[in-house]
Order: structure tokens, then C-alpha cells, then sequence
């Protein structure tokens, strides 16, 4: 009686290891399925070309070449001078300051409207990303010292620079996962 026991417990084992394999099989062979991100991009390095600032704001093609150089990095995507995987062309179209709130005359507060065209190279073939702007509204407040509003602006267009770049490099992400 008491060998059956220990035969049991055996079989149920067996059982159970048989089947986890089986599960664990059927999991990583099913259909080719993924989900999307897991799939590696076809490039590990990028070149950054020089930024074109068609606008009148000064330095705004530094702001947006540090900010897509950060967000590269973040993504695990080597940054080059020259000599990567895939180029990036990119051309700042539009930028406006806005006065979204006035009290008695006076601007309280100003939202930031920026415009970016950029193009992807990658071994002849050309994808273009057209009108790019920040997914979400980016403003500052304008009041008090002159100092201090100058301050805030610099802040909210690193701040524009950095969301623009994250929704294109999540375009680019998602562009290769197809």
C-alpha cells in the first residue's frame, strides 16, 4: 500500500512536468505572435543631421538635436556624427508663442506651438513624418520679471523639444514593428 502511494505521487509529477513542458512549447512556438515593441529595430545606430531652424527663434535646432539625442539614448539607439545604421534629416517649420491667458491687458500665460518635419533614411528607403508637433499643449507663465519669463520659455521649449521627440521616435518604433 504504502509503494502505491509513492507510485501516485510519482505519476502526478510526471504529470504535471509533461504538461508544464507542453504548455511552455506551445507558448513560445504559437503562430509567430508578438507584441509590439518586442521585435528589435533594424538599426542600432542613428545619424543625427544637422538640425534646420526655418523660424526666427534662435538655438531652437540645439534644443530639438539634444532632446532626440537623449531619447535615442534612452531607447538604447547609439547616436553617431556620421556613419549610422539609419540617417534623420530634421527641419523646425513653425514656431509661435500664443497668449492663452491676459488679465487687464497684461499676458498671464503663453502656449508654445512648434513644427517639425523630419525624414528617415535607412539604405535608400525614405520615410517622411510631416507637421510633427507636441501631443500635449505646453505652456508658461509670462508674468513678473522679464528675467523670469525668459526662464519659463527656455523651459517649456526644452520641454516641447523633448515631447516632439518622443512622439516621433515612437512613430519610428512603430513604423519598424509592422
Amino acid at each position: 500500500m504504502r509503494n502505491w502511494k509513492y507510485r501516485k505521487d510519482n505519476l502526478f509529477c510526471l504529470g504535471f512536468y509533461f504538461l508544464f513542458f507542453i504548455s511552455c512549447f506551445l507558448f513560445l512556438s504559437s503562430c509567430g505572435y508578438h507584441m509590439v515593441g518586442s521585435k528589435p529595430l533594424l538599426f542600432d545606430s542613428i545619424t543625427l543631421r544637422p538640425v534646420h531652424n526655418r523660424t526666427y527663434e534662435p538655438k531652437l535646432e540645439d534644443r530639438l538635436h539634444n532632446a532626440f539625442s537623449k531619447e535615442f539614448i534612452a531607447q538604447g539607439i547609439k547616436v553617431k556624427a556620421a556613419n549610422g545604421d539609419v540617417d534623420m534629416e530634421t527641419t523646425i517649420t513653425t514656431f509661435m508663442l500664443s497668449a492663452i491667458a491676459a488679465i487687464d491687458e497684461k499676458v498671464q500665460e503663453q502656449e508654445i506651438t512648434m513644427r517639425v518635419n523630419v525624414r528617415i533614411i535607412d539604405k535608400g528607403r525614405v520615410t517622411e513624418f510631416k507637421s510633427m508637433a507636441s501631443p500635449i499643449r505646453i505652456t508658461f507663465p509670462s508674468e513678473g520679471a522679464v528675467s523670469d519669463s525668459v526662464l519659463h520659455k527656455e523651459r517649456a521649449i526644452d520641454k516641447a523639444s523633448s515631447e516632439i521627440a518622443r512622439e516621433i521616435i515612437s512613430k519610428i518604433i512603430l513604423s519598424y514593428a509592422k
